[in-house]
């Protein structure tokens, strides 16, 4: 199944001219087309998103599929090229493929509105890029008044997901111009810490690169050099760099680096103004505790989504101190537009149903069952700053749920962050055919999946109950606006509060209220912390030793992988204390007598500790 997203964030479509300055036009729109541009064919299905897919800075261009075999252009304003016999057009791009027959996209232009010529395409039988293009045009468009040029899909337009574009530009180059394209450091680090520098250099210009420097400085310091030669890089090329020496932070604080490549070819290259970047690092002098969010794409409709529901569990389960997991719900009874709409842009490289992200970090999508991988590289990141939920309060008579998200910074920040909040609910049901489950693992063709094997193809409606539902985030799902000062020093407390009313079909019981740090300028989620609830009076603390509780959904008999427990206490999603098992005999406990729903099994293992297991019971 598939969706139509139209999202609302900015575009940053901008041609810049370089060498010599011929003409000069800003394309920075609020709109989609930006000012000036035009859309030939379907412009519902062109819109902005507040992603870099491309591999640019976000916001970027996106087409989203549809069900037509057609053409649809995106079209330049009328450049006045009197005089010259090329020019060189480059843009950032990505091209998310559904199938292997997927649609061509090129490069066309034309002058005083006649037939479109075509200067560069491919039809691209898997995902393309994320990719630079530098292409130089010399046919006879170049040289007219009214020159013109289109980035275009034509094709069956259902058999692509989305086509993202950015940092389209229009330029003469320099005849020497090597830009300084990426710079690769952590924001943050402990003090302490030495930085390996890699980046990127393009050469912008005619002339082949065949040597330079990069330098950087700290805090406006010396410059430390590296140097790298024995190079051949024409235009439109690039240079993966590694300086030879690492970067030194010492003390706690935030450090400027300022990065410059320099030396071109032994010379001063023509173009200065793309030499340098600047980057603020900083150094923490403790690393605060983190939890880690993930937010996964999942439906009804889709089959192999059980993937998902399978390793949500799994990782709730497996690491329920450190692991926040939302399921975003598409083209069914549990969806929330804005959040669903936002999942392509959420979502690295959004492939569909079943992925995921794990905070919103990283260049690519995660598969439901390589979320442990991803949880474990993320956990060692750094964040800034501590989140907590504090002040949390809920009448059930208003059915008003007030609380604050409040962080204390141990560095300066030099990026706008936003509070964001989420709820999300467990053992969530209903009884139209939209709540049926369809299961593309049944019968066990396509391996073992949490018990889903042993389940019909259609799961009724009657055997799901549904976990870790999203069902808002305040006040967008990417944060609310002026939630922190666009100032923070290192030391400073700051705090947001969010009063929600929950419609009278949420259980409050079964519901989790999450907080989340947003970084906007990489969108990624710096830290987060929740309060979950599993009903009044559970104990859900787990310590001791370790039990594993499965198969998971389970028609009724339950395996423990450990048989020595004094006691085992049964409560429904409500809290109700359903059953009390005192007997230890076996390592199985047979619940077939219980309805349809999510139980927790509190088991009081001999230590005493406490090891609690969520089981779904599906009959």
């Amino acid at each position: 199944m598939k969706k139509l997203y139209i999202l609302t964030t900015l575009l940053s479509l901008s041609v810049f001219l370089f060498g010599q300055t011929y003409l000069t036009e800003d394309f920075s729109s609020n709109q989609m087309p930006p000012t000036g541009w035009t859309i030939d064919g379907l412009p519902a299905q062109w819109s902005v998103e507040g992603s870099n897919t491309a591999g640019g800075t976000a916001p970027e261009a996106m087409f989203s599929y549809i069900n037509q075999t057609t053409t649809t252009r995106l079209v330049s304003p009328e450049i006045d090229l009197t005089g010259l016999t090329s020019v060189t057009i480059s843009f950032k791009h990505f091209y998310d493929d559904y199938t292997g027959a997927g649609p061509a996209i090129g490069l066309a232009t034309r002058s005083s509105g006649g037939s479109w010529n075509q200067v560069w395409q491919v039809s691209p039988n898997n995902n393309l890029g994320p990719e630079d293009k530098t292409i130089e045009v010399t046919n006879g468009d170049v040289g007219q008044a009214d020159f013109q040029f289109c980035l275009y899909l034509n094709g069956n337009l259902y058999n692509v997901d989305y086509w993202y574009i950015d940092d389209i530009s229009v330029f003469t180059p320099f005849n020497l111009d090597a830009a300084l394209t990426e710079v690769d450091l952590p924001q943050y680090v402990q003090y302490g810490a030495e930085l390996e520098l890699t980046g990127k250099v393009k050469n912008m210009g005619t002339t082949n690169i065949n040597s330079f420097d990069v330098a950087y400085t700290v805090d406006g310091g010396s410059p430390v050099v590296s140097s790298f030669t024995g190079l051949n890089i024409a235009l439109g090329g690039f240079y993966n760099f590694t300086h030879d020496t690492p970067i030194m932070l010492p003390d706690a604080g935030t450090y400027e680096i300022v990065v410059t490549v320099e030396n071109v070819n032994g010379g001063t290259d023509d173009n200065l103004a793309n030499n340098s970047m600047t980057k603020y690092v900083g150094a923490v002098p403790f690393i605060p505790s983190k939890k880690i969010f993930a937010e996964e794409a999942t439906g009804t409709w889709c089959g192999w989504c059980v993937r998902g529901i399978c390793f949500m569990d799994y990782m709730s389960e497996t690491y329920p101190e450190t692991w926040i997991g939302v399921a975003v719900h598409n083209g069914d009874p549990m969806v929330v537009p804005a959040y669903d709409n936002a999942i392509p842009s959420i979502i690295p490289n959004f492939p569909g149903y079943p992925s995921g992200a794990i905070d919103r970090a990283g260049d690519n999508y995660w598969d439901p069952s390589d979320f442990e991988t991803g949880y474990l590289e993320r956990i060692e990141a750094i964040s800034p700053a501590t989140i907590d939920i504090v002040n949390f309060s809920w009448d059930p008579i208003t059915r008003i749920v007030n609380f604050d998200l409040q962080s204390e910074f141990i560095v300066d920040i030099n990026s706008e962050l936003r509070f964001c909040a989420v709820m999300t609910e467990d053992s969530c049901w209903g009884t139209s055919a939209q709540w049926n489950q369809t299961n593309y693992y049944a019968g066990g063709a396509n391996g073992p999946m949490c018990g889903f094997e042993s389940l019909p193809g259609t799961i009724p409606a009657s055997q799901m109950h549904y976990d870790h539902v999203a069902r808002a985030i305040l006040d967008t799902p990417y944060g609310t606006t002026g939630s922190l000062p666009a100032t923070i020093t290192a030391g400073e407390v700051h705090s947001y509060t969010y009063t929600y009313t929950l419609p009278t079909t949420w259980v409050y019981e079964k519901m989790h209220f999450i907080g989340i740090l947003i970084d906007m300028s990489t969108g990624e989620v710096l830290n987060a912390n929740n309060v979950i609830n599993f009903g009044t009076g559970i104990n859900v603390t787990e310590a001791g030793q370790t039990i594993n509780a499965f198969p998971n959904p389970s028609t009724g008999k339950v395996m423990l992988s450990c048989a020595d427990y004094s006691a085992i206490m049964i409560y429904s999603s409500d809290g109700t204390l359903v059953r009390t098992i005192t007997e230890n005999e076996s390592d199985a406990v047979d619940l077939s007598d219980l309805k349809n729903g999510l139980y927790i099994l509190s088991i009081i293992a001999d230590d005493n500790s406490v090891v609690n297991k969520r089981i779904s019971i599906i009959k």
